[in-house]
């Protein structure tokens, strides 16, 4: 399967490069593929043709999109229309990332594909902007996703290692639910989605949940850290863009498309956390 990614220096694009075996990947650079350039969009796809377009490209710094609306709705929103254009021309299918911000984090159970959604975000508008627009190619396939992670890039994950080999104090949000989802996870998953043939929107995260300050204590707890971490609110570190302070996102449909291969979180984690090791135990003996 020949398969072009925009974002290809993305996290999740690495991800899909070490997962997908046995494909033709694509991965152009910004320049080659720039999603605030229509013509550079519709170049880069028409030009390969490939049989899947996956969107792994996104302008994710929430707090930056607040005052750079702009770039983000074009980036995150009008690209994707580009993108649909092409795809419909070329005759392939549209694979785009979503995300939890499309949601407004008031419900109490997870959330689902069928629910309303009411971003509270510009993130969370772009991105729902882009939803909208995936759906314009005859062939698409919507991937929400939420609280992505690796040992590669940057995330909360590494962020939270760092800190604590510095002997930093830790204070952690203990007040917003989500679901930690490995890059590794979502990767597996998608390339399972686009060969049995799924179509639609459909939620991709890890199972089960918690919180942002579960998750870093999760992560020294399989690391085996000693780090100086407590609970805190979200009110006490507050942000420019608004977070849902819920957004679990229900599986069941992955399910009954087809394989669903996504682990629990604590199962994904450990999974990054043991590979890490691996990682440093092969430099050491170099």
């Amino acid at each position: 399967m020949r398969v072009l990614i925009a974002g290809a220096s993305g996290q999740l694009a690495r991800a899909i490069r070490e997962t997908w075996q046995g494909h033709e990947l694509l991965c152009p650079e910004e320049s080659h593929f720039n999603l605030n350039d229509r013509e550079s969009v519709r170049a880069a796809i028409l030009g390969a043709r490939p049989e899947v377009l996956l969107n792994a490209a996104a302008f994710t710094q929430v707090d930056r999109c607040e005052t750079e609306s702009d770039l983000a709705m074009r980036i995150n929103g009008e690209a994707v229309a580009w993108m649909a254009e092409a795809a419909n021309e070329a005759g392939t299918l549209l694979v785009q990332i979503s995300t939890d911000y499309v949601f407004d984090g008031t419900a109490h159970r997870p959330y689902r594909e069928s629910d309303p959604t009411n971003p509270q975000s510009l993130y969370g508008r772009s991105k729902l902007l882009g939803e909208q627009n995936a759906t314009l190619a005859r062939e698409h396939l919507i991937v929400r996703t939420a609280w992505l992670y690796d040992s590669w890039g940057k995330n909360f994950y590494l962020t939270m290692l760092n800190a604590a080999a510095q002997g930093r104090k830790l204070r952690v949000v203990d007040d917003q639910r989500g679901t930690p989802t490995t890059c590794r996870a979502l990767a597996r998953q998608l390339r399972v989605a686009t060969q049995e043939g799924w179509r639609g929107l459909v939620h991709g995260t890890c199972g089960g949940e918690t919180t942002w300050y579960g998750f870093a204590a999760e992560i020294f707890r399989q690391s085996g850290i000693q780090a100086d971490l407590a609970p805190c609110t979200t009110a006490e570190y507050p942000t420019p863009a608004r977070r849902p302070t819920y957004s679990v996102l229900d599986g069941t449909r992955r399910q009954q498309l087809g394989t669903d291969c996504m682990p629990d979180w604590r199962e994904a984690l450990g999974e990054v956390i043991q590979d890490r090791i691996i990682q440093s135990q092969r430099r050491n003996h170099v």
